[in-house]
């Protein structure tokens, strides 16, 4: 089997390249392009012309190499659409009997249930297979008529080796040792919970809570989260540290006592949950898609209600005075791990290839 991997240069390239090299082993003979936009072009006419540049070096690549398979990470929103829609038909011109592979990394289901975008019924039919990261998910697709075959549920690798515990971590970020360190990591935007999360530390603040939050991430909220920090007298409580690249990220889900995600985005497997699962960290965020199918209560996490500041505040609370369930949740989310290994995600993903 030949296949051409379309990875982006910033989002998902970790999970991208840890697959390629799994298919690797198994002699499969691998490719790799760009798809995305991370930065290279503005506007519209700029993206337009990048998406119709990455399109046609798909299509020399796959004729270069006698590509059986393209297999694209994309999303679904309206300009993933747009993306995937041009992609499909370019690719679709060269070969009509290319295999194409989408795996959405998130799905909006507005974009699925609409019956006035003609954009989604072009690339749901043009693709020759959805991966999909959650139940729901495909349930979506599977209740908008696509066959069941078509649409399969994948997930992300994780790598348990990535997160190396750090004794002398708290100490080189100046947080004193019995205090219980809170990590948020996402896009600063409403749909996350960042917000709320800020929200809730207020509360805990006012019950003399001995946390520190530290959150890793940069948005559009970026500026309104941190007024809210320093209006609600929460700078000891509260650091934001904007961006840091992937792989000092590690760090602090290796080293955090308790991943707070509060989110209610329509993201098919939070990463930020499932890194802090590899790194054998206890978790709070709300019953949803991938987390949903794949944690329970009590033996991997605490569930949260989306905007729902006080929930959380007790939620966060009574886990942090709970230290035999903070251990427990460790020691059963490096068990689960073991389910997003590489050798398992590419297993499981030859498998659905087999149904196209």
């Amino acid at each position: 089997m030949k296949i051409l991997f379309g990875i982006h240069g910033v989002t998902h390239t970790e999970i991208a390249q840890s697959e390629i090299k799994e298919f690797q082993q198994l002699g499969v003979e691998t490719a790799v392009c760009t798809y995305g936009n991370w930065g290279s072009a503005s506007g519209l006419v700029g993206s337009m012309k990048l998406v119709i540049k990455n399109a046609r070096e798909l299509k020399r690549k796959a004729a270069e190499q006698g590509s059986d398979m393209v297999y694209l990470n994309t999303g679904l929103d309206f300009k993933t659409l747009v993306r995937d829609s041009i992609t499909l038909f370019i690719l679709r011109r060269y070969r009509k009997d290319l295999k194409i592979v989408l795996k959405i990394h998130g799905s909006q289901s507005r974009f699925i249930f609409s019956k006035t975008n003609l954009l989604n019924k072009y690339v749901f039919n043009k693709a020759s297979q959805l991966l999909v990261l959650s139940k729901e998910e495909r349930q979506n697709f599977l209740s908008i008529g696509l066959p069941g075959n078509k649409v399969q549920v994948t997930a992300n690798v994780i790598d348990k080796r990535l997160y190396k515990a750090d004794p002398d971590f708290k100490q080189k970020a100046g947080i004193a040792a019995p205090t219980t360190l809170l990590l948020f990591v996402g896009r600063f935007m409403s749909e996350k919970g960042i917000l709320d999360l800020i929200e809730a530390c207020k509360l805990m603040k006012e019950k003399s809570g001995n946390f520190k939050l530290v959150c890793l991430g940069n948005g559009p909220l970026f500026d309104e989260a941190a007024k809210k920090v320093s209006e609600y007298g929460l700078k000891e409580y509260v650091e934001l540290k904007g961006h840091i690249p992937e792989g000092e990220a590690t760090n602090y889900y290796a080293n955090c006592d308790i991943l707070v995600l509060p989110t209610y985005h329509e993201e098919g497997f939070p990463m930020a949950v499932f890194q802090a699962v590899g790194a054998g960290k206890p978790v709070i965020t709300t019953q949803i898609r991938g987390a949903a199918d794949h944690m329970v209560e009590y033996e991997n996490c605490l569930w949260v209600e989306a905007k729902n500041p006080t929930q959380i505040s007790r939620q966060v609370m009574n886990l942090v005075n709970d230290k035999p369930l903070q251990e427990k949740m460790g020691r059963n989310n490096l068990i689960l791990a073991e389910q997003f290994r590489a050798k398992k995600i590419v297993a499981n993903l030859l498998e659905c290839f087999k149904l196209i």
